[in-house]
Parts: C-alpha cells; structure tokens; sequence
C-alpha cells in the first residue's frame, strides 16, 4: 500500500534548515572564484600549427570556451606554445600580431578584430572543451570532432537542482534511461544497457565484472560527487576503435577536476523525500578540495557519504489479468572517495598519482539485514610527456573489486572477486602533410584480469583469467578548408578467441554560416566476458536470462563463443550558432553473432529446470533519429531540447519466427526545458519528459505457444509524461541553496507494465564553496 508521509518530509525541511544555519554560520568567506581562475597557471605544450587548432588546444588545457567568427582565423597559423602561464599571457601570445582582441568574461573568451569587436550571428562557433581521449583521441571542438557528441559541463551540472548524475544524462540526445531488473539503466541508440562504456578521466570502470549479473551494480555514476566533476563527454554511436570491446553502442567519460594551484573546495548535503513506500528516500554528503601543497605538487581529493532507501514492493496486473508483485530495487548505502597527486618536475613532464575506492552496502526493506557488500578499490601511476611535437600520455592501473552476499542461514558467503592490471600509452601529434595538417594517434594497450566466482549453479568455482593486447591508430586530416577526414583501426588480441578488427571513416563538411554536414561508419564488438566463455560456469535465472522463453533456468558458458560484432552508419548536421545550436542524426546499427542464450533440450537432474548455453545467434538491428535544439532567448532565459526516435528495433532468433526488440526502450523520448537567470543569485529550472510506448512492442499473446510466450520485462505500453522543477539561490558568502520537487504530478506508467518511475520526490541541498 502506498501512503503519505508528512511527518517525515517535515523532518527534511528541519534537517535542512538546521544544516543551512550550520553552513552559514560557521563557514568562511569564499574566495572569488574568477580571481582564483585568473591566478591559476596552466602548463602548456602546443606545437606550432594552424592558429584554429591552436586556439582549440588552448580551450582543451584551460577548460574555457572561444567565440569567434569562422572566418576570424582563417589562413593564420600559431608559433604554438610550451610553459606555464596564465590565461591571459597565453592569449597575448596566441594572438601577438594577429591584429585581434580578446574579451574574458567568467569562463568564456569572446575573440575579434581590434576594429570589429561585433562577430555577425550565423557566423560564429563555440568552442567546447573535449578531451583529447573520448571523441577522438585529439583536441577537438564539438562541431569537428568525428562522432555525435554532448557535453555536459561544470556550470551545467552546477545549474541543475539535481545531483543524480543519471537525471542529467537523460536529457542527452540519443540516450534514454531505461527500466529493467535493477532499476535505471542507461542505453543509446535503441541497444541494451550493457553495451554503453562507462570511463572515468578517459579509464574504464571494470568492477562491474565482480557481478554475476550485471544490473545488480549499483554506484557506476554515483561514487563521485558532483562538485568534483570537470564535466561529462557523452558520444553517441560505437569507439571500439580508441577503447575496444563495450563500446558499441557509446560511450560515457566522466572526467574529475584536475588539481590546481590555489586551493578552492566545496561541501554539499543534499536530502530527498518520497511521497510514497515505493520510491525510497535518499541523503548524501559529500566534499571535493584541491590545492598546492608545496611547488610544483597539487593535489585534490573527494569523499561522498550517500544512502538510498529500499522502496517496497509494487503490483502491477499482467496482460492476462493476473495480479503480479515486483520487488523494489534494492537500497545502498555507499561510501566512496578518491585522491589524487600531480608533479610537475619540468615544463614538459606531468606525474600522477591516484587512488579511489568505495564500500557498498545493498539495503532491503523494511529493515531485514543488508543483501550484499561490495568493496572497490583502484590505485593509478600516469605520465604525461611534451615529446617533439606531440603528448605522449601513459598510464598503469590496478584495480580490484570483491562481492560478497548474505545468506540468513549461512551468513556472508565466499566473496567473488575479479582483479585487473592494465596499461596503455598513447602518444598524440599534429604534422603538416602536403601543405595540410594531419593530427594522428597512435597507441597501445595491455588488460590482464582474473577472476574468482564461488556463486555457480554447478558448485564448481570459476577460477579463470584472460590477457587482451590491442594496438590502435587514428588519424585526422584536413583534405580542405571545408572537409576533413578521419580513419582508425584497431587490432585486439584475446588468449580465448584470438584476433579482432576494428575500423572507422568518419567525415566532416564545413557548409558554411555554422552548419557542419557529419557522416561515419564503425564496426564494435563486445568480447565474451570469463564467465561467457567457461563451459564449467552455470548460473540459474528466474526467467530473464531465459528470454524468449519462460524460466526458470540454468546457463552454461561455452568455450567457442566469438565476439559480437555491428557494423554502424550515422549521418547528420550541427549548427552553431550566437544564440542558438542544433543537431539532427540517423542512424542505424547492425548487429551480428549477439551473444546470447539458446535453450539445449536438456533438463537439470536436481532442479528440473531447463539448461541453456551461451551462443552466437542471429542479429539484431536499431535505426532511427536523435536530434537537440538549445536557444538562448533572452540572456537570462535558455530553451533546451532533446530527442531519440526509435524508427526500428528487430532482434530475431533463428530457430523462432516472430522478431523481438532489441532492448526496452521507448519509440519516442522527448525533453524540453527552460533555465531562467532572475538573477545573478536566483535561477529557476524546469523540464518536460515524455516517454512514448515501447518500440516494437510486442506481448506475449501475439506468440503461438511454439514460439515461447515470453518476453522481456520493461516494454511500456502507453505513453506518459514527468515533470520536474526546482529553482537554487546563491548566497554571498558562497553558500548556494537547491530545492526542487522532481516527477511533480507522480505520474506512472500504466498498471500491466512491470516497471515503476520514481514517484513525487522532495529535494533540498546546499553547497558550501570556498
């Protein structure tokens, strides 16, 4: 039964009112924000070249963005650059006998000719900071970089009332928050949960592997706090090319803040309150510090103290009328950190040291004793070295993670453990090649991984390891002052399935006026994982892991499994403008030899539950439109749009007829939101989700009952909105207030559908910047 819980959000606005004058009262003027940013030092090594590209490096290192006419720069090059200094000495010598000047107001810097400080709308590109590790291994902008890509940055993360990080990549183009087993999943492009890459300051995140199933992790956008984040590098569409296997459907980089001179911080408590039993409560703490600790060695560090409820159980009526319960996702009670050491022994030579590591604790209602801990921990060594006329970047990392469940008559069982060892360099240059520039990538890496899995069906323990070795290459060139082309290849070695390739072409037209023309190929794969490729590992399923077919189950691994491959097309435009940006994409994906399971026609002795064996079966194939729109309608007042289509979604098993959807994601998924600027203390936000019907839904009474009358969980049926609000006030003393109430009218999806939003929740947070 769901009931109202006023007390309890009576104690949320005491707790937070308490919290405020605590803040308020005992914590110290803040430093000036834009000063500590124009005293900062940055070191650069910048190679002479084209003075766009160099500018677009300069953005790249400093975190600012430029605006400037297209044709501002056109035909001048740059001495290029290699030292510390400050923003504005690094702009006079950027811009020493160009005849052009610059403006700095906050993060921005608005470029022009002495005579003409106006640049004409239509005319202008603004250039966001990528990092040179997620688009394409290079320094880019968000118009040239080869791949659909969304920034989010620090000001954004900082606006929204919000400090779910997954609530803010819902409003990305082309990425829908999915509902299946284990709550919110993120997907692109109409492909499952599993095949988005998840990366960390450009490293992938491999602890989910301590999972039999993967759904049951929880924290992989939780563990850092937002105050510590740069920004987010969201690209649409496969990079198996730069990161190999998991990158199929795009890839999420979270990229922290990098240590600083001067040392700045911020402390955040952030409660919410659920209108009902069926959405859990949440609380968080969390705190991020950087500085200089003695010349030439920076350092930062963050913490973060949050706990989810475990929501109640909720009914929903199946489609032949028989009442069904649905536990609700499982709570946690996390705690996570992070540090990091920067030495800068010369101009040219960058040491790193970094550690993290977080302890999750996975909560079950109404008290019973927790299900499940899972300890993470990661230690790091990377070197950045200004080499001739590029940046070689390296890095060795260990990391290690163990899972252990609760029984209540044996207590806590054997942990699973899985460990990995990886290390990768990567070495990025710009040449001039007939009178052209060429920027190129070249790299290599090295994973071993073991892993340790007592939780098998068959009793027998998964004692396995595995070694990839890859060598990548990419390379951009500038055909023309209109077109350029990219191209990389991959080559990934795996001791169990051998050989693979990757390739990727990619192009970008210049069509004058802020409109770039976009268009690429790429091929991913998804590598069988140990417990895949183990014949001796089995794992029961209550029927999901059963689909097309009603469980229970038990699944065999299988040693002669291959890689999931998809060939991938994407074409599209991308205006930017004065006031205004926009995107349009289609795209569509092919997917072969999905890795998958097929039912063997034998049957467990112990259990009578049938057994299947991982295979390769037939393919599966997406198609569709995404597309953005953001205008800046006053200077105080930005509209921000976002839209995925799903025009077709076919996964089709050989041995039955009837074609199924490739993962439960909406045909229509559509945001809309407005920012308002009262003023330079109050901003109001507010934002429009609708979530269309199920593309290609399909029941199971359309099914004969030789084609196995299941199908997967999460298909909703009819469409339905959510709207969020909130609003965040700045105090003087640095001390910035969020309230907001998200999914305000509590609406649900239909009442046969196996899923539930999170209902009206309650939210108050404050930050303490200094």
């Amino acid at each position: 039964m769901m009931g109202t819980k006023t007390p309890r959000r009576q104690r949320l606005l005491q707790a937070a009112l308490l919290a405020s004058t605590v803040l308020v009262t005992l914590a110290p003027p803040a430093l000036r924000a834009q000063e500590a940013a124009a005293m900062t030092r940055y070191q650069f090594a910048i190679a002479p070249q084209p003075l766009g590209s160099a500018l677009t490096a300069f953005a790249q290192t400093t975190g600012m963005r430029l605006v400037y006419p297209a044709s501002l720069v056109a035909g001048m090059t740059s001495p290029g650059l290699t030292g510390s200094y400050d923003r504005a000495q690094a702009l006079g010598r950027f811009l020493s006998g160009t005849g052009l000047i610059y403006r700095i107001d906050g993060d921005t810097v608005t470029l022009s000719r002495a005579a003409d400080p106006v640049a004409a709308e239509g005319d202008v590109i603004q250039l966001d900071q990528i990092t040179v590790s997620t688009a394409s291994g290079i320094a880019t902008t968000i118009q040239d970089a080869p791949a659909s890509i969304t920034v989010i940055d620090s000001e954004t993360l900082k606006a929204e009332a919000t400090r779910d990080v997954k609530d803010v990549l819902g409003q990305v183009p082309g990425l829908t928050l999915t509902h299946s087993t284990g709550g919110k999943r993120v997907s692109f492009r109409g492909l499952p949960p599993d095949r988005t890459l998840v990366l960390i300051d450009g490293k992938r995140v491999n602890a989910g592997n301590a999972f039999n199933r993967l759904y049951q992790e929880q924290g992989i956008f939780d563990d850092i706090p937002v105050d510590a984040i740069d920004r987010i590098e969201v690209v649409r569409g496969p990079m198996s090319t730069l990161y190999g296997s998991d990158a199929e459907g795009g890839v999420i980089n979270i990229i922290t803040k990098k240590p600083e001179d001067v040392w700045t911080g911020a402390v955040s408590l952030d409660l919410g309150l659920a209108d009902h039993s069926t959405t859990g409560d949440n609380k968080q703490l969390s705190g991020y510090i950087t500085g200089a600790v003695a010349k030439n060695l920076q350092f930062s560090a963050w913490s973060k103290l949050s706990q989810q409820d475990a929501p109640e159980a909720f009914h929903y009526t199946n489609s032949e009328g028989t009442a069904k319960t649905v536990e609700g996702d499982q709570g946690a009670r996390i705690h996570s950190y992070g540090g990091r050491l920067t030495w800068t022994p010369q101009d040219n030579v960058e040491w790193g040291a970094e550690v993290s590591g977080s302890d999750q604790e996975y909560l079950e209602p109404d008290g019973d004793h927790d299900s499940r801990n899972v300890r993470k921990y990661r230690l790091a060594l990377t070197n950045d070295w200004d080499l001739g006329a590029g940046k070689l970047a390296s890095s060795l990392a260990y990391e290690t993670a163990s899972n252990k469940t609760w029984d209540d008559d044996d207590g806590w069982e054997d942990p699973i453990s899985y460990d990995t060892t990886v290390f990768e360099s990567r070495y990025t240059a710009a040449t001039m090649l007939f009178g052209r520039t060429l920027d190129y990538t070249l790299g290599g890496m090295a994973m071993y991984e073991k892993l340790n899995d007592p939780i098998t069906t068959s009793g027998v323990t998964l004692d396995g390891s595995a070694t990839t070795a890859a060598l990548y290459s990419e390379g951009r060139y500038e055909v023309s002052d209109r077109l350029t082309l990219t191209g990389g290849l991959r080559l990934d070695h795996h001791d169990a399935f051998g050989s693979h390739l990757s390739p990727r072409l990619y192009g970008n037209y210049d069509l004058g006026g802020g409109l770039m023309l976009k268009a690429g190929y790429s091929q991913a794969f998804v590598a069988p994982d140990l417990r895949s490729l183990d014949p001796n590992y089995a794992l029961s399923s209550r029927g999901n892991g059963c689909k097309p077919y009603s469980g229970p189950c038990i699944i065999y691994g299988n040693a002669d499994l291959k890689p999931e491959t998809s060939d991938n097309y994407e074409i599209g435009l991308n205006f930017q403008g004065e006031r205004s940006s926009w995107e349009l994409t289609a795209f569509y994906n092919d997917v072969k030899n999905v890795i998958g399971a097929q039912k063997t026609g034998e049957v467990d002795a112990t259990t009578g539950y049938d057994i299947f064996e991982r295979v390769n079966l037939d393919r599966g194939q997406t198609a569709g439109l995404e597309g953005g729109y953001t205008r800046d309608i006053r200077d105080d007042l930005r509209w921000t749009n976002s839209f995925t289509y799903i025009a077709m979604s076919k996964y089709k098993y050989d041995f039955l007829d009837t074609e199924f959807p490739v993962a439960t994601t909406p045909k229509w998924n559509i945001t809309s939101g407005l920012t308002w600027d009262v003023n330079a203390d109050l901003s109001l936000m507010g934002s429009l989700t609708y979530v269309g019907k199920q593309a290609d839904y399909i029941t199971a009474d359309e099914l004969s009952d030789e084609e196995a009358r299941a199908v997967a969980s999460g298909q909703n049926k009819d469409p339905y909105f959510l709207v969020n609000i909130a609003a965040s006030y700045e105090f003087s003393n640095g001390v910035k207030l969020r309230v907001g109430i998200d999914n305000l009218f509590d609406q649900q999806p239909s009442s046969t559908v196996t899923y539930r939003e999170d209902g009206r929740l309650y939210k108050i947070g404050l930050t303490k910047s200094f």
